[in-house]
């Protein structure tokens, strides 16, 4: 029971201890048992407080005192492996839960998010020392960091993720290099947002070696030769899940070199960007060949086209009393993506079962994967069922709220028109698809609206005419079987789900914000009807809670 302790938020009420920030009294009952009974504190392993998190997130004069309390948690437990779902910002500035943290030997996973909130605090340390003329070990920023994971030789999961924007002194080479050789027996690394002075290629060199899973996220002092270098390295032959997220890579050689036998554990690959790799010299083309690969994602998101109109609100098959417009209007895909395809068709990824691609131009790698009877959720389908029509001269439109480029929980409009002219089974063109907002978020139902769009797009085309007639040669039957978007014979999952789709995010995969929770709820009250009789939050410490291992 308490080798993993889900730690709760509660209302107070007169049985439990009164303290100061509301909702901790359940903390304090746990720490004082665990303190009295030293047989029940080295048992737990894990503290799971995703409660703590949001209190955090809403607080705001009591969040050092919230940061204390789990801090004096944590000393309360000796063996600790695993602190889940509470992940605050660490700077130079003292805290007493980084500390606790560092005391910990069994610990095995640390997400640090690091931000620079107390400004040129280190700046003032360096002019005292100079003052004095001497060097002091414990006021040098560089070395209090790395004192803070010194004793971390059993960690098996880093992160290390930099606020945007934010200029970090003491994370130097000598301070991420010196992280790693702390954690000898490290399997999962997470770099995010490092300036350049913090993380160059020759930092990424120096990755420990034995690695299962290393995601890499805007990283301006990595280069393309530095991940060239990785590919082909003797730490990558390890590594079971990449990921690499807007380091825009420009040469498609590289992704040959990642999509190569050399990575021979290589079983999940994600890439992430905005531009799409091309090739500087078209002498020859590369061979993408993974004999391991099981699993890819890939996101170009310059490859995003518009939407036809409008799609069916109910199922995949249209009445005909029900108009649907298409148009197909989206560009020619990339070079990348079509050797891609080719190498599918080579039958060069033989293991390869499932492809997640969100901007998929013509329907290239749709076309090689099973068929689908529809690319809608159920949650589509009943959005579009529930959403605002507006009549115009020429049919009709729907109002789709979709959450906003910057916030998930900024909405705006996006209109689909339907003309009442255009049928599923017309030949004649339809207008192309016109959002209200050029700068729409390309949202994962908005691909999946694409898919399905081309699904219903072949079903306009005949692919069997099944016709009985009698011997007097009257036709009995005459039914026309439409065709479908796919190989029958594929093996390969065609995924439009994007990790967490319950949260409303618009990423496709989970990012580093996502651990923190949603700072747009910071200024949100807490709703007395989402509690439950014990008091806890309704849905709180569940399924939804975002973990350092979603991240791989």
């Amino acid at each position: 029971m308490y080798s993993k302790v889900l730690v709760l938020t509660n209302e107070e009420h007169g049985g439990l201890p009164k303290l100061k920030t509301k909702g901790t009294s359940r903390l304090k009952l746990l720490r004082r048992t665990l303190r009295e009974n030293s047989g029940l504190s080295r048992r737990v392993l894990e503290l799971h407080m995703s409660d703590f998190q949001s209190l955090y997130e809403n607080a705001t004069i009591e969040r050092e005192e919230i940061v204390d309390l789990v801090a004096s948690l944590v000393m309360a437990c000796p063996r600790l492996e695993r602190l889940v779902g509470f992940h605050v910002h660490f700077s130079q500035a003292f805290d007493r839960l980084s500390h606790a943290l560092s005391t910990r030997p069994n610990l095995r996973e640390r997400a640090w998010m690091l931000t620079n909130a107390d400004g040129d605090a280190g700046a003032d340390d360096e002019d005292d020392e100079t003052i004095r003329g001497n060097y002091i070990a414990e006021c040098d920023p560089t070395e209090r960091f790395l004192n803070l994971s010194s004793q971390h030789s059993n960690l098996s999961t880093l992160i290390l993720h930099q606020e945007q924007g934010q200029c970090l002194t003491y994370l130097n080479f000598r301070a991420v290099v010196g992280t790693f050789r702390n954690s000898p027996h490290l399997q999962n690394l997470a770099i995010s947002g490092l300036a350049a002075h913090s993380f160059t290629n020759i930092a990424l060199n120096a990755i420990p070696p034995n690695l299962q899973s290393l995601r890499l996220e805007k990283l301006p002092g990595v280069t393309e030769k530095g991940i060239q270098r990785l590919a082909t390295s003797r730490q990558a032959v390890s590594i079971q899940k990449l990921t690499l997220v807007d380091l825009e890579i420009e040469s498609i050689l590289t992704i040959a070199d990642i999509l190569s036998p050399h990575l021979a554990s290589l079983k999940e690959f994600s890439l992430v960007q905005t531009r799409a790799p091309t090739l500087s010299r078209r002498n020859f083309d590369p061979v993408f060949d993974s004999p391991s690969l099981r699993y890819i994602h890939w996101e170009i998101r310059s490859e995003a086209s518009p939407l036809p109109s409008f799609l069916s609100p109910t199922s995949a098959e249209l009445p005909e009393s029900l108009p649907f417009p298409l148009s197909n209007v989206e560009p020619v895909c990339c070079h990348a993506t079509s050797l891609f395809a080719a190498s599918i068709q080579a039958n060069s990824f033989p293991l390869l079962r499932r492809i997640r691609i969100p901007h998929d131009p013509q329907g290239v790698i749709q076309s090689l994967c099973k068929p689908l009877a529809t690319a809608l959720l159920p949650s589509d389908t009943s959005k579009i069922a529930t959403a605002s029509r507006i009549s115009t001269s020429d049919g009709f439109s729907i109002v789709l709220e979709e959450p906003g480029p910057d916030s998930p929980n900024k909405h705006r409009a996006s209109i689909y028109g339907v003309t009442s002219a255009s049928r599923v089974d017309s030949v004649v063109g339809s207008p192309t698809f016109e959002p209200s907002h050029t700068d729409v978020a390309l949202t994962p139902m908005r691909s999946r609206l694409a898919a399905q769009s081309r699904i219903l797009a072949a079903r306009k085309n005949a692919a069997m005419t099944i016709c009985v007639s009698s011997p007097e040669g009257e036709i009995k039957v005459n039914k026309v079987i439409g065709d479908h978007v796919g190989y029958v014979g594929s093996k390969i999952t065609y995924d439009l789900k994007a990790d967490n789709e319950t949260t409303g995010r618009t990423e496709w995969i989970t990012g580093m914000n996502d651990l923190v929770g949603n700072a747009e709820k910071e200024n949100q009250d807490i709703s007395e009807s989402s509690r439950r009789s014990c008091g806890h939050l309704a849905g709180s410490g569940g399924g939804n809670v975002v973990g350092v291992e979603d991240l791989f």
